[in-house]
């Protein structure tokens, strides 16, 4: 818009001229001065726990919603190509709801913990390492984050709510939810705890024609924890990957996300230590001023 384009605009806002043009070129230059100030403004760095569990579930929700972003991004290309299978998962036209205002929906109105949310990222490798058809992209990301944030909050969570809930909140039918997660289930054979070893499991079962293996690859041996801290695994790489405000077609909130240094054992031995001679050293002391009978 030039500057004569927005002197016209405003002399007739003063003649008080109503016109459809004049608010089309109103709203145009309103979202150029937010565009051009948001451009200006620093983008802020975000210093994240180490530990997921103590990270704000909005900033989660904000990594998520990128790193989701980017997959689909890919998977879109990709599939002008190739046709791949449609599956329960599809829609038929992308929802108008952004993934990154569904998955905020899903967690504020469904309560998800910071586990539910970064083992729904697991799932997917998980279910597509399964499920060859199954892509991630703009068609099939709604109805699979619906499904997953609830197979997860009822294998993860202590309390958990309905289908019939979860179904409001996703904007589905509820039977239709119901499909959505026996398929789900079926094709990871129930294995909805994370772990490091699921995928291979799932496909030696599949190859087996077994519903629980006991066989494995001679060597396997399972991750530290006993394969129980994938999703620590998943947390450190998607930071990694999007923690960029620049990595991801998703431009939601503008940060910077890094995560801070783990605390060394050494320094919390050191730590108890000391607070351990500052006890006894105040116990002396109360012991010392204290006068004989």
């Amino acid at each position: 818009m030039s500057v004569q384009e927005t002197g016209d605009v405003n002399a007739q806002k003063e003649e008080g001229v109503p016109s459809d043009e004049t608010d089309k070129k109103s709203d145009i230059l309103q979202k150029e001065c937010n565009t051009s100030a948001q451009e200006q403004e620093p983008v802020p760095n975000v210093v994240l726990p180490s530990n997921f569990s103590k990270c704000s579930r909005s900033d989660l929700v904000t990594l998520i919603s990128r790193m989701l972003s980017f997959l689909i991004r890919i998977n879109d290309s990709v599939s002008k190509t190739e046709q791949y299978e449609l599956t329960r998962f599809h829609s038929r036209v992308p929802p108008q709801i952004s993934v990154y205002d569904y998955l905020m929906r899903l967690t504020r109105y469904s309560a998800l913990e910071p586990a539910v949310l970064i083992a729904s990222v697991y799932y997917i490798d998980l279910f597509s390492a399964i499920y060859p058809a199954f892509s991630l992209n703009s068609l099939t990301v709604h109805r699979f984050l619906l499904t997953a944030t609830a197979v997860a909050s009822k294998g993860l969570c202590d309390s958990f709510c309905t289908n019939t809930h979860y179904a409001k909140v996703g904007g589905v039918q509820c039977s239709e939810l119901h499909v959505l997660e026996n398929d789900f289930l079926k094709r990871v054979n129930y294995r909805i705890l994370p772990r490091d070893d699921n995928i291979l499991s799932c496909k030696l079962e599949r190859q087996e024609g077994v519903f629980v293996t006991d066989a494995y690859p001679e060597g396997h041996v399972r991750g530290p924890k006993n394969g129980f801290n994938v999703l620590d695994t998943y947390y450190r790489k998607i930071i990694e990957i999007v923690g960029s405000y620049d990595s991801s077609p998703d431009k939601t909130k503008k940060a910077h996300y890094s995560m801070e240094s783990p605390v060394k054992k050494e320094d919390v031995d050191c730590s108890k230590k000391k607070r351990v001679l500052d006890e006894t050293d105040a116990d002396l002391k109360i012991t010392s001023s204290k006068k004989p009978a």
